[in-house]
C-alpha cells in the first residue's frame, strides 16, 4: 500500500510539475503576441504611423519615411523577380534607389480614410480588390515573410535557419498588415517594439499578376 501510495503521488506531482511547465510555455508564447489596441490612445497611435508613412511614400519623403524606421529592425521589401516572391533587407528606404532597381516607387494620391477592418484580397483574373480603400487588420498578423522563408528552405536551398525563421516568426507575431489600394497598391506592416510603432515591411510582390 504504501508503495502504490508513493507511486500515486509521484505521478501526481509530475503531473502538476507538466501542467506548470505547459502553463508558463504558453505564457510565453502568448507573450510574443501583440494585443489589439484597445483605448482611443492606442489606436490614435496605430493610425498616426501608418497616416504618417502613407503621407512620407506619397510625397517620396526619405527622412519623414525613414523617421518611421528601427535602427535596429531595418526595412524589408518583398517583391518578385519570377514566379516566387523574395524579400531584401536594407537599413532605409530611398524613393531614389527603389528595391527592386528596375521597379520605380510610384507616385499617387490618397483620398482614403484609415478603417479597421479585414483587409481585401486581389482578383488578379478581374485585376480587381475585394474592396477598394485604405484598411489595417488587428484581428490578424502577417506571415508573409516566413512563408516565402520556408519556401526558399525548401525548394530554392537558402540558408535560413531555424533561429532565423523563428526570429522572423516573432517579429509577425508583433505586426500588423496594411493595404491602401491603387492601381499602384500600396501595402506593408508596422511592428510594436519597445511601445512604439514602426515601419517594418513594404510588400511590393502582392496584386502584381505579372508572373
Amino acid at each position: 500500500m504504501k508503495s502504490l501510495f508513493f507511486t500515486i503521488s509521484g505521478v501526481l506531482i509530475l503531473l502538476s510539475a507538466c501542467n506548470q511547465n505547459k502553463s508558463k510555455e504558453q505564457e510565453t508564447q502568448d507573450s510574443t503576441y501583440i494585443k489589439a489596441p484597445q483605448t482611443m490612445e492606442e489606436v490614435q497611435q496605430l493610425s498616426e504611423v501608418v497616416t504618417r508613412f502613407v503621407r512620407a511614400y506619397i510625397n517620396q519623403d526619405n527622412e519623414k519615411a525613414n523617421a518611421l524606421i528601427h535602427p535596429k529592425l531595418g526595412f524589408t521589401v518583398i517583391h518578385r523577380p519570377g514566379v516566387a516572391d523574395v524579400f531584401t533587407k536594407v537599413d532605409s528606404i530611398d524613393f531614389g534607389t527603389p528595391v527592386p532597381a528596375h521597379f520605380p516607387y510610384p507616385t499617387f494620391s490618397n483620398d482614403y480614410v484609415l478603417t479597421f477592418e479585414t483587409l481585401p484580397t486581389f482578383d488578379c483574373g478581374t485585376e480587381k480588390w475585394s474592396k477598394e480603400g485604405f484598411f489595417c487588420d488587428t484581428t490578424a498578423h502577417p506571415d508573409q515573410l516566413s512563408r516565402i522563408a520556408l519556401f526558399q528552405r525548401e525548394f530554392n536551398q537558402e540558408e535560413f535557419s531555424d533561429a532565423e525563421i523563428d526570429a522572423i516568426k516573432n517579429a509577425e507575431r508583433k505586426s500588423y498588415r496594411v493595404i491602401l489600394t491603387a492601381k499602384d497598391p500600396l501595402i506593408f506592416h508596422l511592428q510594436h517594439e519597445e511601445g512604439v510603432w514602426y515601419i517594418t515591411v513594404l510588400d511590393r510582390a502582392y496584386a502584381g499578376c505579372d508572373a
